[in-house]
């Protein structure tokens, strides 16, 4: 049985040296929410055109985007781009990037996502679902517990992409337009706070 996080997202080595570049993170990250050509991605973070072209074709060589269209514009060829996966790191992938562009990611899926969280609640459809989930706590961990409450994230983010995959499958049989919904695990370490009391869940 091959393993679901080839699936779509997951990262592969080569994936994992093609976002060695924070540019290259910035790029998918923006090509995961819109059509874009890097003449328009240059021009909206104010970077040399053949610059981004290079980062463009790293990303589309590794498999991350691919071509969906050309347009003539001023005597040339403008070329537009969509992102085939999402930066989804784990393991060793995640271990052999540098910090800095560790940070990098981190910032850029803790901004989208708290992007799409406020977006969802001026729209009010974030409680529109009485089964709705949001919930955290700062807990306190030994190693053991660490690695098993990471283990337990894993397992459920496995289990959310498979129910993805199936539910793409059966939309696509009914023709029917189906929902949007976002969902989000973090596991990550906190300083401990002032006081001895255990955070209450939120």
């Amino acid at each position: 049985m091959p393993d679901p996080w080839d699936d779509n997202d997951y990262v592969d080595p080569e994936m994992a040296k093609a976002m060695t570049h924070p540019l290259r993170n910035q790029i998918l990250a923006e090509l995961n929410k819109e059509v874009m050509s890097p003449s328009k991605f240059s021009r909206r973070h104010e970077l040399a055109l053949p610059t981004v072209s290079y980062h463009f074709r790293v990303l589309e060589k590794a498999k991350c985007v691919e071509l969906v269209c050309e347009r003539p514009n001023r005597g040339s060829v403008e070329h537009f781009y969509r992102a085939t996966k999402k930066a989804l790191f784990d393991g060793k992938a995640w271990e052999d990037l540098p910090e800095s562009v560790r940070s990098t990611v981190t910032g850029r899926i803790l901004s989208d996502f708290l992007g799409v969280a406020a977006e969802a609640m001026l729209e009010e459809t974030f409680d529109s679902r009485k089964t709705r989930h949001a919930s955290w706590q700062r807990i306190h961990l030994d190693e053991k517990g660490w690695q098993d409450a990471s283990k337990i994230i894993h397992r459920a983010t496995l289990e959310v992409m498979k129910t993805t995959s199936a539910a793409k499958g059966r939309l696509i049989r009914s023709g029917e337009k189906g929902l949007m919904a976002t969902w989000a695990l973090l596991l990550f370490e906190s300083p401990f706070p002032e006081t001895d009391e255990e955070p209450e869940a939120v």
